[in-house]
């Protein structure tokens, strides 16, 4: 199974469903925590994926007018 074949209903049952499992052991405190370095993992993932370096796919004439960032 890849993660990028599920749809965005099955996304939002398994981030669910994990929470739950994660969450059921832990305090308020430890859940808050979490939360929030889960939080700041996503937005790293965002940056990184935004960022200019982690532009390696080749483009084409259109996209390289289209996205400024589009490598070959």
């Amino acid at each position: 199974m890849n993660i990028s074949d599920l749809s965005g209903c099955n996304l939002i049952g398994l981030a669910s469903s994990l929470s739950i499992l994660i969450a059921q052991d832990l305090n308020e405190e430890e859940i808050g925590i979490l939360s929030a370095f889960f939080s700041a993992l996503g937005d790293n993932l965002a940056l990184i994926l935004a960022s200019p370096l982690s532009s390696s796919k080749e483009c084409t004439k259109t996209q390289k007018n289209e996205q400024p960032n589009c490598t070959n």
